[in-house]
């Protein structure tokens, strides 16, 4: 048996961002509810005082995630999409690790780190 390892790995780095894109969106869908804990965090901050704050920016975040979870499914069948749904993940990790520094969270922001460079390596890889 012959495997293509280039495929394996795509579905490796598929799974992975599958796996935290969709828990992460679905854990925010299932309550349709924005936590009292997030909007607190972001009170004495920038992001309050724009159109809908923090409560905005939940659901665009939980928006991102579900197109993000979606796209990383779609290239399964699809690869093109694999390093659009990367690069959509990169901008994600940005805006969250903004969002984090904004909030004086500095372990989250730099943990934001983590994830940005997980997603820079596997776009290299592909």
């Amino acid at each position: 048996m012959n495997l293509d390892i280039t495929f394996l790995k795509q579905l490796a780095i598929i799974f992975i961002f599958s796996v935290l894109f969709g828990t992460a969106a679905l854990d925010k869908l299932k309550s349709l509810k924005t936590p009292e804990w997030f909007i607190k965090q972001f009170e004495p901050t920038l992001i309050a005082k724009l159109p809908g704050g923090a409560t905005l920016g939940y659901w665009m975040i939980a928006t991102l995630e579900l197109l993000l979870f979606v796209s990383f499914l779609s290239a399964i069948v699809l690869p093109f999409m694999l390093p659009l749904a990367l690069t959509g993940s990169l901008f994600l990790f940005g805006a969250l690790c903004f969002g984090l520094r904004l909030a004086s969270d500095f372990q989250g922001s730099a943990n934001m780190f983590i994830y940005f460079a997980a997603a820079l390596i596997s776009l290299s890889s592909i």
